[in-house]
């Protein structure tokens, strides 16, 4: 048996497909790689060898003919996606849908069992759908700590930032200390692609960049600014001081919302030197919830 890792081609976004044909280019989320990272990070502490490990393609999902694999369903996956082929296993954690992902895959999702989702949102459209679902978080809360901080003199503000509603708002930068914009450097968490749907390579890209720049924010973070859900999550998870700003309310950070603040407005009166979360809690109950749900398999 193999164990999968989401990939990413993008294949059936008709966004990314419109842009695509109208500029020759679209903008990738390499937030969604880091989803993949956690699932690999896991994989190793559970002892899944490395060569029973690939990748399949989340935006094909429904046409993956290659040899029987199981997959952590940890991301958001769209209606094109479900049913998974016969040859995919899903193993039900860390999941996000609509409401109409869902409302089309009722009765295929009814036979799943329980259900791991991401946020409350999702759990409680599956129960509005007649499915048995509850809260397990993204595994990008799962990553190790670090072990080393940045000094002083070398650490950095780092504000993560996406486009459009996934931006920082300009008004919450506009409020931040200045002993804080002194330090402070954007990262936009997006990559342009020239080609679509993305092949193996260019997603072998995006992971790796993501790769390295989850290895920035680790060594260089003094304090993380974002706005961006998988930029908040692993940042957290490696006890990076965090606060989290968006222009408005999502329910896709319902869950992260039982940790910490997700502000939307009142920027004036954020704490700008959080502490550190204590994810130990989640990190236990997330490995507890994988590991049940891979053993059966590494035998196999």
């Amino acid at each position: 048996m193999l164990f999968g890792v989401l990939g990413f081609s993008y294949d059936n976004s008709g966004t990314k497909r419109r842009s695509f044909d109208q500029s020759g280019t679209f903008s990738a989320n390499l937030g969604d790689n880091m989803q993949t990272l956690a699932v690999r990070h896991l994989y190793a502490k559970l002892g899944v060898p490395a060569n029973r490990i690939v990748r399949v393609d989340r935006d094909t999902l429904a046409s993956y003919a290659g040899p029987p694999v199981v997959l952590p369903m940890n991301g958001v996956i769209p209606k094109t996606s479900l049913p998974v082929s016969p040859q995919v296993r899903p193993l039900w954690i860390g999941f996000h849908a609509s409401a109409d992902t869902i409302d089309t895959h009722r009765t295929w999702l009814r036979g799943q069992g329980v259900i791991g989702c991401r946020d409350p949102a999702t759990v409680a459209r599956l129960h509005a759908a007649g499915c048995a679902a509850e809260v397990s978080g993204c595994l990008t809360f799962s990553l190790a700590e670090r072990k080393k901080l940045p000094g002083l003199d070398a650490g950095r503000v780092l504000i993560i930032t996406g486009h459009g509603a996934s931006a920082v708002p300009p008004e919450a930068v506009k409020a931040m200390p200045d002993e804080l914009l002194e330090r402070a450097e954007f990262v936009f968490q997006r990559r342009a692609m020239t080609e679509y749907p993305l092949s193996g390579t260019a997603q072998d890209g995006n992971e790796r960049i993501a790769a390295q720049l989850l290895t920035r924010y680790r060594k260089q973070a003094l304090l993380v600014i974002t706005s961006l859900h998988h930029a908040a999550a692993p940042c957290i998870a490696s006890g990076i001081p965090t606060v989290v700003i968006r222009r408005e309310p999502s329910d896709r950070f319902g869950f992260m919302e039982t940790l910490l603040p997700v502000h939307t407005g009142g920027f004036g009166a954020i704490d700008w030197t959080p502490e550190p979360v204590d994810l130990t809690a989640v990190r236990a109950a997330q490995m507890r919830r994988l590991k049940a749900l891979v053993a059966p398999y590494l035998q196999v």
